[in-house]
């Protein structure tokens, strides 16, 4: 059985997710007939996230871990704690800072089914910007530094932890609250039109964003976070689940995080180059550059089945660091991730 993709609004997903509380939403996990389990996964529109779910789906990798997965788009820059705890969904990638606060907050939340390594990000502007690139010899902090004054577009709302990470390292360069501005582009083709319009004068992305619209030429990469900004060295992106949901069905948890472990290892086999250049091209327009696609392929290198311990623990410390975690209660390992496997 293929793994089904729903189509719908943020708007609709929005009302999905109000009228789910207080309701199962279809039941979903673990079965005792021997039919595949059901699981409802959603991925935001223009993140990487979609492409290792459709490479699970066209290999067949759900259907051999015993799972029959739902897959539906959250809207760009709405929280996953919120959908997974109206049942709309019982994994959704997230950022470490969101569910780690979670977790810590007491929520019904933990990490299942790995990751990555790091999420690779840059600072992009519009075509044409004036703003200074690492390419003429500035340094992160002096593009950091030069965002006094302008707007920059972010994949996530204010509050978020993505947009928490982003007022804690620009207050590392030296600017505060009130110096820039923070509006919310999503990701992908919401990202690039605000760029093209010139909505934004820079704009934070991730990758599949950032590579697609400078390789596009509407816009042009000021400088690359992950190379030497630490706040941009931690993990990036997790897989969050509800722990009561993945507590109550190992199977079907175990069942997703094997389709996910084969579509990384699949993304990552250089043999596959010429199919994985077709799934990037199906997620991000068939026209994007030859060399976008390319980097995107290279990115998929920091994706991982597995949560490292030292990996999460240098991430829940950094966080720790710079305030979007609390010291106390402090946020452990052991109560953070939890793997059915």
């Amino acid at each position: 059985m293929r793994a089904r993709w729903i189509h719908i609004s943020g708007a609709a997903l929005l009302a999905a997710s109000l009228v789910a509380c207080g309701s199962d939403g279809g039941a979903t996990g673990d079965t005792t007939d021997g039919s595949l389990a059901p699981i409802k996964v959603s991925v935001t529109p223009g993140t990487i996230w979609g492409i290792p779910i459709a490479v699970a789906e066209a290999q067949g990798y759900f259907e051999q871990a015993g799972v029959d997965a739902t897959v539906s788009p959250s809207p760009s820059g709405m929280g996953h704690n919120q959908l997974l705890a109206s049942g709309v969904e019982d994994f959704g990638p997230s950022s470490p800072s969101q569910a780690l606060a979670a977790i810590q907050q007491g929520q019904d939340a933990v990490i299942s089914c790995g990751g990555n390594h790091y999420t690779p990000t840059a600072i992009i502007a519009p075509a044409g910007s004036s703003l200074p690139t690492a390419a003429n010899g500035a340094s992160s902090e002096d593009v950091l530094k030069s965002l006094k004054g302008k707007t920059l577009g972010m994949p996530a709302a204010a509050g978020t932890g993505t947009s928490n990470l982003m007022v804690h390292t620009l207050a590392g360069v030296g600017l505060n609250e009130g110096d820039y501005t923070l509006v919310n582009i999503g990701s992908g083709t919401t990202a690039q039109a605000a760029l093209v319009s010139k909505q934004v004068d820079a704009a934070m992305a991730a990758t599949p964003t950032a590579e697609t619209a400078v390789g596009n030429g509407d816009a042009v990469e000021l400088t690359y976070l992950s190379d030497d900004v630490p706040n941009y060295q931690m993990i990036g992106a997790v897989w969050q689940s509800r722990k009561s949901w993945v507590e109550q069905n190992p199977k079907a948890t175990a069942g997703f995080c094997a389709a996910m472990e084969k579509a990384y290892a699949f993304l990552q086999d250089p043999a596959n180059a010429d199919a994985v250049d077709k799934f990037i091209l199906d997620a991000v327009g068939a026209n994007t550059a030859p060399s976008a696609v390319a980097q995107i392929r290279e990115n998929f290198s920091v994706m991982t089945a597995d949560i490292p311990e030292d990996e999460m623990q240098k991430t829940i410390d950094g966080l720790t660091d710079i305030g979007v975690l609390a010291a106390d209660p402090a946020v452990t390992y052991e109560q953070s991730v939890l793997v059915s496997r």
